[in-house]
């Protein structure tokens, strides 16, 4: 299988490194040509990247950076980017590519398939991947791995076929295990959005690491938001747990107490963040179906006024 990473980004970095360093010492060849498709990459001079590992272990390697042929034969096209970049992305690589080329989303938030094209959904195989590991970009092409974690991946869209799934699987699982094929992604989604629906926009609002998350001041605001994901969640036929939802928060804003939210980090450094399709996305669905959010619309509608705030300020 030929697969293109599209996105220089942390995630999209050491996804990179790990399916080439696979690459290289895999007698399977389950993965054919690897390229990375960075944004704007005609206007890059680097032809190498750096990785830290875990154990602080310091690889250099070489950017094989895709090129128009190289889109037409991708037979697994793997999206590193921001939920608000997904669309674009598409648009700009969906003409090169052929018919039922795998697609796998990776980004925070839910919402992006609804904004795609029919014809490119009906056309093309769509997966989910979530994962939990911690990685850091420290300049242009360099990252660090920050914290060991695993990751799920399932189908969105399009029809199931085990083989496939299992050859996707197993390709990133040999890169950077432990990865997992649900067949109930969607499940697994939900439960991620609703502990994004909390610690990113609250670390963010007050400019906090993560751990202080777990402060009493914040129980109130934290079940008034859970308890609309839960109603919400029910509406597209999920059953979520408003107390399992809570333990979950308390678990992760303590596992990572002293790092930096990805959405706090983007109103720090004044970019754009993926709340429409965290809070955002709690509201929308809301509104379709008649379900007052009052909790999520106003925390969305503040993280809008702060990262609006913070790009008049530069």
């Amino acid at each position: 299988m030929n697969w293109i990473i599209v996105g220089q980004g942390a995630i999209g970095l050491l996804w990179y490194h790990h399916i080439s360093q696979a690459q290289k010492t895999s007698n399977k060849k389950d993965v054919g040509k690897l390229s990375l498709l960075a944004s704007k990459q005609q206007d890059l001079k680097q032809t190498h990247y750096q990785f830290t590992s875990l154990d602080n272990q310091v690889y250099n390697g070489v950017v094989n950076y895709t090129q128009a042929a190289q889109l037409q034969t991708a037979d697994t096209v793997f999206l590193c980017v921001k939920s608000y970049q997904i669309t674009d992305a598409i648009a700009q690589i969906a003409g090169h590519l052929k018919a039922n080329c795998n697609i796998i989303l990776a980004h925070n938030g839910m919402g992006t398939l609804e904004n795609l094209p029919q014809p490119f959904i009906d056309k093309h195989t769509i997966y989910a991947m979530l994962t939990t590991h911690g990685c850091l970009r420290n300049t242009a092409l360099n990252i660090t791995h920050t914290g060991s974690g695993e990751s799920s991946i399932g189908l969105i869209s399009g029809q199931q076929d085990p083989i496939r799934d299992k050859l996707l699987t197993r390709t990133l699982n040999n890169a950077l295990p432990l990865v997992k094929f649900e067949s109930n992604i969607a499940y697994k989604q939900w439960l991620k959005l609703a502990i994004n629906c909390v610690i990113n926009p609250i670390t963010a609002l007050y400019n906090i690491d993560n751990g202080l998350v777990n402060n009493a001041k914040f129980t109130e605001k934290i079940q008034g938001l859970l308890t609309e994901i839960v109603t919400v969640a029910k509406s597209q036929a999920i059953v979520l747990v408003k107390e399992e939802l809570q333990e979950s928060v308390r678990q992760v804003a303590q596992a990572t107490a002293r790092n930096c939210s990805s959405m706090r980090c983007d109103i720090l450094a004044n970019r754009q963040t993926e709340i429409d399709y965290i809070n955002g996305y709690i509201h929308r669905l809301g509104e379709k179906n008649a379900l007052a959010t009052p909790e999520n619309t106003k925390i969305w509608q503040e993280v809008k006024a702060l990262n609006n705030r913070g790009k008049k300020a530069t």
